[in-house]
């Protein structure tokens, strides 16, 4: 099993480089015994990046989880067992404001309107949210825009922390988050808390402070069916 190094807490995510062994190679990947690159799931894309060793470096591509193994497709395969890996940050730092104002976005389209987050792509310049139920008239983009931006403006740090299942749900309360789509078998939980603000499981990378969001620009709403709308978004 890869130690995941962002995992710990807020201050985690600004691991920009490490040192690893290599325990595993495949035609395309190595598996390591840590590694700081995000494995893409959960709607945010992989991190991508290199790993550099004496005399060597390959370019990271992809990296992908499965059953606690993370995969880092890689081209060429590393040929030392000792590597220095180093992620593109300004591409990993894009998807953790993004991904930070996601869940921004998401509290303030529950706080108003009681709808729930039901799908979600982040991407580094823009970003999407699926909500169900609801139907938004075109001023609603504008109060939701405006509420965002209040709640950054305070500079509400961001905590990252494990939880027992059974009090994270108590602390939730009627949240916007259903727990049901997270498997009753895990039983220990990493929740983001934007201070008084919101809480939900995630499994992200985040920033530390919501001032380093700057601010959320809806760009437009689609109807994706019945009761279910998209929001589309961007940090300016």
């Amino acid at each position: 099993m890869t130690e995941i190094l962002y995992m710990k807490d807020a201050e985690s995510n600004y691991i920009k480089e490490f040192d690893a062994k290599v325990v595993k190679r495949g035609e395309d990947y190595v598996v390591l015994d840590k590694t700081a690159f995000y494995a893409e799931a959960g709607g945010q894309p992989t991190d991508k990046g290199v790993l550099g060793w004496e005399g060597g470096e390959s370019s990271v591509r992809k990296v992908k989880k499965d059953k606690g193994t993370v995969r880092h497709f890689v081209d060429p395969v590393p040929e030392a067992d000792d590597v220095h890996g180093e992620l593109d940050w300004e591409r990993r730092y894009a998807l953790m404001r993004m991904h930070t104002a996601q869940h921004v976005v998401s509290g303030v389209v529950y706080d108003l309107f009681e709808a729930r987050t039901v799908g979600n792509q982040i991407h580094g310049n823009r970003s999407r949210i699926d909500f169900h139920p609801v139907s938004f008239e075109e001023n609603d983009l504008k109060v939701i825009e405006e509420t965002c931006n209040n709640v950054i403006s305070k500079d509400i740090p961001v905590s990252i922390y494990e939880e027992d299942r059974d009090v994270l749900e108590e602390k939730m309360g009627k949240q916007r988050y259903i727990m049901d789509l997270i498997p009753k078998s895990i039983r220990r939980l990493r929740v983001i808390q934007i201070g008084d603000f919101d809480i939900c499981p995630c499994g992200g990378t985040h920033v530390r402070n919501t001032s380093e969001l700057g601010k959320v620009h809806v760009l437009g709403r689609r109807s994706k069916g019945a009761d279910r709308e998209r929001l589309t978004y961007e940090l300016v």
